[in-house]
């Protein structure tokens, strides 16, 4: 397992490699340096050049984590060889605000404070997803709303040993595929998120009264999922005599052939409401906005037509990606505040 640590200057990918005992981890900028101790004094294509050396070299290692920069301001020093060399990619996302005040405290990246640290920090990890979704590499951003700040890392630690025993949302997806692909006879899959798509109101809310932050950050990748749902168990969940939510008619009303509910949801909540509905669903910890995706994209590149409804930038990709991708609006009719900025053309309103 080769892992990616990215993030902007000072946001502390430093700070996380020093404490990973359990995985060889590399300083990126210190091999650099000891590769080429003229690094800092070449032009681009010089240091683009050293970067390509150094990922061939860390070919040769099958498990590890090494910390590197997708760009410096608007000079982007990511490269091909880096994508190739990661199978994960990790984002170390830090209040913009913070960022800056660490910056200007730093005599060494001070000059970084001409950017805009917000704008640069979204761009990175926007452009970073992108090239995660079309090369089938897993990407996690690791955020901490409301602060965006990490005095405790203890739970990034966690995380990423569960990615060293096997987490991952690609193969996760993959699983769920090879499941509705064996199920399915039809030629068209459609694919439904649960809460707020499905359902008018948000099951874990409705039925076990809870509630999280963990989503402020409008990120919704499997780091997110991953302590979502270890929130969930703590959740104690009633024994239900009738549906514990109201269901979208309008939605149900829209749902063709062979569909699936896939749900970042309470499994013992989902699995009541799948029996009822008699739809099979797919969740747990897994469950992110990248494995609806991934789903959506290995159906299709096994020939399926796929069709998917979702509210909320959990479900962008899938239904962007979606050879038909309706919106369920709110009941006052607008889209959700999570996909402001999105570019909605192509979806279906509902």
């Amino acid at each position: 397992m080769r892992i990616g640590l990215y993030g902007l200057p000072t946001a502390g990918k430093s700070f996380i490699l020093d404490r990973i005992d359990f995985l060889e981890a590399v300083a990126g900028s210190k091999l650099l340096h000891w590769y080429d101790p003229e690094f800092e004094n070449k032009d681009k294509a010089g240091r683009d050049a050293d970067r390509r050396a150094i990922a061939k070299i860390m070919q040769s290692k099958s498990d590890f984590i090494m910390d590197g920069h997708y760009a410096f301001g608007e000079e982007i020093s990511f490269t091909e060889d880096d994508g190739n060399l990661y199978d994960v990619f990790l984002y170390l996302f830090v209040d913009p605000k913070t960022l800056s005040a660490r910056i200007a405290k730093s005599l060494k990246n001070s000059k970084y404070l001409k950017y805009d640290i917000a704008e640069w920090q979204n761009r990175e990890i926007t452009e970073l997803r992108k090239y995660s979704h079309s090369h089938n590499k897993d990407f996690y951003v690791l955020d901490n709303p409301p602060e965006n700040q990490f005095d405790d890392i203890e739970i990034l630690l966690d995380f990423i040993r569960a990615i060293k025993g096997g987490y991952s949302c690609v193969n996760y997806a993959k699983a769920c595929s090879t499941a509705i692909l064996e199920e399915s006879d039809g030629e068209t899959i459609t694919l439904l998120d649960g809460d707020k798509t499905l359902t008018i109101e948000d099951s874990s809310l409705q039925s076990l009264g809870y509630t999280t932050r963990l989503f402020d950050g409008n990120y919704y990748t499997g780091y997110q999922a991953w302590k979502h749902h270890n929130e969930l168990k703590n959740c104690s969940v009633p024994v239900f005599s009738k549906m514990p939510v109201n269901l979208n008619d309008r939605v149900l009303s829209l749902i063709g052939g062979n569909p699936y509910i896939l749900t970042s949801g309470h499994k013992k909540v989902w699995q009541y409401i799948s029996t009822r509905l008699e739809i099979p669903f797919f969740g747990g910890e897994q469950m992110s906005a990248d494995t609806k995706y991934y789903i959506t994209k290995n159906l299709q590149e096994a020939g399926k037509t796929v069709i998917a409804f979702g509210d909320s930038m959990n479900d962008y990709y899938m239904m962007k990606q979606a050879n038909v991708g309706y919106l369920i609006c709110k009941q006052d009719g607008q889209v959700s505040q999570s996909l402001k900025g999105c570019d909605l053309e192509g979806l279906i309103l509902v």
